[in-house]
């Protein structure tokens, strides 16, 4: 999934308008919206700003690492896929 994609769902998960993050992230609302619709291509820092202001952090994961932490987080895992009973955690 896109950054963009990413930081717009947690933004909507946390029912927060894009004019609350963008003012969390020292942004114009127009400028929040234009990220989150991939129309423009902001520096490094600011996407940070908004990953934290949704109370996300951006982590650098080594491509070789994807399939083991996708299979911890469980993604990419079909119904079908998984196990018929797990162990319940607390």
């Amino acid at each position: 999934m896109p950054i963009s994609e990413a930081l717009a769902n947690r933004r909507r998960r946390l029912e927060l308008s894009q004019e609350a993050i963008a003012k969390r992230a020292g942004l114009t609302q127009t400028y929040l919206s234009k990220i989150e619709r991939a129309k423009v291509d902001p520096r490094l820092s600011t996407i940070q700003d908004v990953a934290r202001a949704v109370g996300s952090e951006i982590v650098l994961v080594p491509t070789e690492s994807l399939p083991a932490l996708r299979a911890v987080l469980g993604q990419g895992r079909s119904p079908e896929d998984r196990p018929l009973f797990e162990v319940e955690r607390e």
